[in-house]
């Protein structure tokens, strides 16, 4: 078994590799044949289907009516599918896959990983979203936290370049400011510290004495400890990338250095540092504290926002309001979770969490904590010891593990699906939660338990706990299906045709898109589209009015997603009414036909010159003939 999971490992890290060794299975769904085709018959359309191709084709079975198992070699997959979904007589191709038990990593500790598994109510169900992928390594994760062990055997080999943004000295407890080591030494205040005027003048001077907490190591753990490397535990992405980046000291740390090191984690420029050479896709805050959402923290998540950065942060630990930075908007905000699914009483709660995630919870008062989250951690109270993993008497909670949870499983996501923007991943994190059970013995949130054994706790709601309970396997499938995306004008003038194009839509790698449809949504009576199953379509637009337009698009799996499209349409302007200038008259206004008077007084002329004299009659003469001004002599 051990050397099954190697392989698999390898494969997922070469997928390209393998399918270029291995002969290409696909099953091919044909659009003309709605009953079963006697063998002869299938074994013949194969042979005409490989003639159009140009590829050598093996028919293997008929899984379905109209359906062909195909085998083919020297092609890879990828190509194999392309050129199928090319072909006109082909409804769909996709991969025929070797499928095996669920994905289970041989780390030793991994079964206390129960928020991992499926076997409780909250947990997130990771080992599913493991038989689709379990990580890239072009994926990075930052961890904003106290830094890093480096030489933890289950992070070492998972490490980008890091950075600590920890500008004052005191406060970083490393001897100097803002420098490229991420290295955590110790966030312990001993007796030395607390009588340090300058760590007093930052942290106050009742300073308590504490032990190291090695929190980012921890947390680093949760996202992405190498998994199926036979030892210790496993992280949710096993072969994402963790970005080191230290913003906690000795009592915390500032705001300007957090929102300093969050730009710089995204790719951002932050003066005086040199840019992130491996920019992260996900940035996990497991820190926060009281208050709204700052100015400064809010265009700070707008700008990684615009460089499809996704910002996730723990709602706090203080049963109380939603702390910041969880509580600006676009953040994904991660609440706290006891093992039956219930709110775990020290977390916050409010309209802002996103979702909720396992944050550890004991059931017993006394150790050996039955529900903690295991991860990597440091044995050394102060200074670095050896490494090691938290366990049952060494019991690791808090809402600051839950988060690191959520932004694994968006790094799984972006695994699965590279083209996600941080609103993709929010909207498919939230719409597959799992629904929020409930505990009769205990209120409804925000209203919470007060008893001793239960304080703090409340039945979850999607207005106090977020959109229901994290759900890594059903939120990767959605990220592998694709993503669908209209091109069109927002507006247009009535009695005209616009097109409507789907092409930047995209698919997971190694799928296509296979099929378009078309539909009108809502419009003005005589609406019509002049192709409902092709890429791209013309909408007619017969009058003025709002026109709603929906494109499902479906890929080679049989996965799909729709987007849809609004247009305005206002009346048609008629053309306006043009008129001859005045012959006669001084002023402009001529236009193209002044050349006109100038002509027929030319052409005039010698009648002019033979005109006889015409006379003023006075009313006695009014009898008078007269000379006839009108007629020529």
């Amino acid at each position: 078994m051990r050397l099954f999971f190697r392989f698999a490992a390898a494969a997922l890290m070469c997928s390209t590799c393998a399918a270029a060794q291995a002969d290409a299975r696909v099953i091919v769904k044909l659009r003309d044949q709605a009953v079963g085709l006697r063998q002869a018959q299938a074994v013949e359309r194969t042979r005409s289907l490989a003639q159009r191709l140009g590829i050598a084709l093996a028919h293997r079975s008929q899984p379905a009516p109209g359906m062909l198992a195909l085998q083919a070699s020297d092609i890879s997959i990828d190509d194999l599918l392309a050129r199928l979904a090319d072909d006109p007589a082909v409804e769909f191709a996709v991969e025929d896959r070797l499928r095996t038990a669920r994905a289970r990593p041989n780390d030793t500790l991994y079964d206390s990983q129960w928020y991992l598994q499926s076997s409780e109510v909250s947990a997130i169900a990771a080992d599913q979203a493991w038989d689709i992928v379990t990580g890239d390594g072009s994926v990075v994760v930052a961890v904003l936290d106290t830094g890093i062990r480096p030489e933890h055997p289950d992070l070492a080999p998972r490490l980008v370049p890091g950075y600590d943004f920890i500008t004052d000295p005191a406060l970083s407890g490393d001897g100097d400011g803002r420098d490229a080591d991420p290295i955590d030494v110790g966030d312990f205040i001993d007796a030395a510290a607390q009588s340090d005027p300058d760590l007093q003048a930052i942290c106050g001077a009742s300073l308590l004495a504490q032990d190291s907490s090695w929190h980012g190591t921890r947390v680093a753990g949760v996202v992405a400890a190498a998994g199926n490397n036979s030892t210790g535990i496993s992280g949710v992405a096993w072969n994402t990338r963790i970005q080191p980046v230290r913003v906690l000291g000795k009592c915390g740390g500032f705001d300007s250095d957090i929102i300093a090191a969050m730009r710089w984690a995204g790719g951002l420029a932050v003066p005086g540092v040199d840019l992130n050479p491996t920019p992260a896709r996900v940035v996990n805050l497991s820190l926060g504290g009281e208050g709204a959402c700052t100015a400064a923290y809010n265009q700070a998540i707008q700008e990684l926002l615009a460089r499809d950065v996704l910002v996730v942060s723990s709602a706090g630990n203080e049963t109380g309001p939603v702390e910041s930075p969880a509580n600006c908007a676009s953040t994904l905000a991660v609440g706290g979770l006891r093992h039956i699914g219930t709110k775990v009483g020290y977390s916050s709660l409010g309209a802002e969490v996103d979702v909720s995630a396992p944050a550890g919870n004991c059931v017993t008062t006394t150790l050996p904590c039955l529900f903690p989250i295991d991860t990597t951690s440091n044995a050394g109270t102060t200074t670095p010891g050896a490494s090691t993993y938290t366990d049952g008497n060494s019991p690791n909670i808090g809402t600051s593990f839950s988060a690191p949870q959520a932004a694994g499983v968006a790094a799984l996501m972006l695994s699965a699906n590279p083209s996600l923007g941080p609103n993709d991943l929010i909207d498919r994190i939230k719409s597959t939660a799992r629904p929020f059970p409930q505990d009769p013995t205990i209120p409804t949130c925000p209203q919470t338990a007060t008893g001793v054994d239960n304080i703090g706790q409340c039945n979850c709601t999607t207005t106090t706990c977020g959109a229901g309970m994290l759900d890594a396997g059903a939120a990767v499938a959605a990220a592998a299906a694709p993503v669908a995306a209209i091109t069109a004008p927002a507006t247009a003038t009535a009695g005209t045709t616009i097109t409507l194009d789907a092409a930047a839509s995209t698919a997971m790698a190694g799928r296509t898109i296979v099929d378009w449809l078309w539909t009108i949504v809502s419009a003005p009576a005589g609406a019509s589209l002049t192709s409902a199953g092709a890429e791209s379509t013309g909408l007619q637009l017969p009058a003025e009015g709002s026109y709603l337009v929906r494109v499902t698009i479906t890929d080679s799996s049989g996965a799909s997603d729709e987007a849809v499209h609004a247009v305005t349409v206002s009346a048609a302007v008629a053309p306006p009414v043009t008129t001859q200038p005045e012959a006669s008259g001084g002023g402009g206004g001529g236009g193209d036909a002044g050349w006109l008077l100038p002509l027929m007084l030319l052409l005039a002329w010698p009648w002019l010159g033979e005109r006889p004299r015409c006379l003023r009659r006075s009313p006695k003469e009014i009898d008078r003939p007269s000379v006839d001004c009108r007629t020529r002599n």
